[in-house]
C-alpha cells in the first residue's frame, strides 16, 4: 500500500503534464478501478472455492512487473493502459486480503481484527504520498514508479515466506465441491446489509478518489502549494483515518454500530463543502483531520457489520463486492470530477462531492435500518424455535431453567 500511495500526488500532475483535460485525467484514474468493479466481486467468489493465499501471490506478481511499465508510458492513452492492467492485478490482492482476515477473526472481536488490517492499508497508503512527493520533487516521476515496483515485489516476498496456506485451501482437497454449502453472488447481493455496505464505500470511494485527483490541481493551481505540501496533506488525511480505525474497532465491538455509521457518513462529507473556501494549508490540514477521523467512524463499524455477514454469506463474495463497489465509486468518482471541473471549474468539484456523499447516506442508513430490523425478527425467531423445542422434546420449562 505505501507503493500504491506513492503515486497519488504524481498521477494527476504526471497526466496534466502531458496535455490531459479534466476528463482525461479522471479517466486515468478510473482505469485503475475499472477491472476492480467486475474482478473483484468474481475473484471473493472464486477465493471462497479454491483458497486465497495463491490469489493474492499471483496478484502481487502481477502488480510487480506492472509497476515499471509506467515508466515506459508517453501518452495518456498508453498511462490509462497500464493503470488498467495494475488494476486487473489489484483485484487480486486486497478483496481476497481482507477475507483471509475474516477467515481468523474470532467471534465477537469483527471490529478489532478487521480494522487493524484496514488500519495498515490506510497507512501504507498514507506514507506513500509524502515518499512521493519528495521522490517527484527530489528526482523525477519515474523514481516514484520504481520504488512503488521495488515495494510491491518485497510485499510478494514476504508473502511468499510468512502468509500460510489458509483453511479454505485445505478444505478443498479433501471436500467435494459438490458438498460445500455457499451461496451464489446473486444471493449474497440481495442482503440489505451487503446493499448498504456497497453503497457506503461506493459513495465514499466515489468523492474521495474525486478529492484525490482534483485537490492536487486546486492546491497548486489556486492556494499555491507544491508537490511536497500537497504530498503531506494527502499523507495526513490517510494517516488519520488509519490510526482512528484502530480505537474505532474497539468501540465497534462495545457500542451500537448504526449510530456510529449514522455520524461518521455524514460529517466526513460535509467537510468537503469547506475546502473551496480555504486559501491557508494549516485549514486544510484541520479539515482531512476531521474528514479522515468521521470516515474511519463509519467505516469501523461498516467492516464488522461485513465480517458478520461474511460467515454466513462467504467472505470472499462479500469482502470482493464490496471492492468492487468501492472501485466502482473509485471509477465514476474522478469522471464525475472531471466534468464539473471543465464546466465549472476546480473549486466546485467538492462540494459536489460533498452531495454525492450525503445523499448516498441516506439510502446506506435505511438499508441498514432493515437489515438490522431483519436480523432482530430472525433472532426472536431462532429463541423462540428453541425455546419450544426444549420444552417438547422434554427440556426445561420457564420455570426450571438450564444451570449452564
Amino acid at each position: 500500500m505505501v507503493g500504491i500511495g506513492i503515486i497519488i500526488p504524481i498521477i494527476p500532475l504526471y497526466a496534466h503534464a502531458l496535455g490531459a483535460s479534466g476528463v482525461a485525467i479522471g479517466f486515468v484514474f478510473a482505469a485503475f478501478s475499472i477491472p476492480r468493479i467486475l474482478g473483484s466481486p468474481l475473484i471473493g467468489y472464486i477465493s471462497d472455492r479454491i483458497g486465497r493465499r495463491w490469489l493474492i501471490i499471483i496478484g502481487l506478481l502481477g502488480f510487480t512487473i506492472v509497476s515499471f511499465l509506467y515508466v515506459i508510458a508517453e501518452t495518456i492513452w498508453q498511462l490509462a493502459v497500464v493503470r488498467f492492467v495494475q488494476g486487473m492485478a489489484a483485484a487480486m490482492v486486497l478483496p481476497v486480503a481482507q477475507a483471509y482476515i475474516g477467515d481468523i477473526t474470532p467471534p465477537g472481536k469483527e471490529g478489532q481484527y478487521v480494522n487493524l488490517f484496514s488500519a495498515s492499508i490506510f497507512i501504507g497508503t498514507a506514507i506513500g504520498p509524502l515518499l512521493g512527493g519528495t521522490l517527484g520533487a527530489m528526482w523525477s516521476a519515474d523514481a516514484a514508479f520504481y520504488a512503488m515496483g521495488a515495494l510491491s515485489f518485497i510485499a510478494l516476498a514476504f508473502t511468499l515466506l510468512y502468509v500460510p496456506q489458509d483453511q479454505r485451501s485445505v478444505e478443498r482437497k479433501s471436500v467435494p465441491a459438490s458438498n460445500r454449502s455457499l451461496l451464489t453472488i446473486d444471493k449474497v447481493m440481495t442482503n440489505d446489509g451487503v446493499k448498504a455496505i456497497c453503497l457506503h464505500v461506493g459513495t465514499r470511494g466515489f468523492w474521495r478518489q474525486g478529492f484525490s485527483s482534483f485537490f492536487p490541481i486546486f492546491a497548486a493551481t489556486v492556494i499555491g502549494i507544491g508537490e511536497v505540501g500537497i504530498g503531506i496533506i494527502l499523507s495526513i488525511y490517510l494517516f488519520t483515518e488509519g490510526l482512528a480505525q484502530i480505537p474505532f474497532g474497539y468501540l465497534a465491538d462495545r457500542y451500537p454500530r448504526l449510530p456510529q455509521i449514522v455520524l461518521g457518513s455524514v460529517l466526513a462529507p460535509v467537510l468537503l463543502l469547506i475546502v473551496p473556501f480555504v486559501d491557508q494549508m494549516w485549514i486544510i490540514i484541520l479539515i482531512v483531520i476531521a474528514m479522515g477521523g468521521w470516515g474511519a467512524l463509519a467505516r469501523a463499524s461498516l467492516l464488522a457489520i461485513q465480517t458478520d455477514i461474511g460467515r454466513t454469506h462467504g467472505m470472499g463474495a462479500v469482502s470482493g463486492l464490496q471492492s468492487g463497489a468501492f472501485s466502482t465509486g473509485q471509477a465514476t468518482g474522478p469522471l464525475g470530477f472531471g466534468l464539473i471541473a471543465d464546466l465549472e471549474g476546480v473549486n466546485s468539484v467538492f462540494p459536489f462531492g460533498g452531495v454525492v456523499g450525503l445523499v448516498g447516506s441516506i439510502f446506506v442508513l435505511l438499508w441498514l435500518r432493515r437489515w438490522q430490523t431483519a436480523a432482530d425478527i430472525a433472532d426472536g425467531t431462532i429463541a423462540t424455535v428453541s425455546k419450544e423445542s426444549a420444552v417438547e422434546f422434554g427440556g426445561n420449562s420457564e420455570e426450571e431453567k438450564p444451570s449452564s
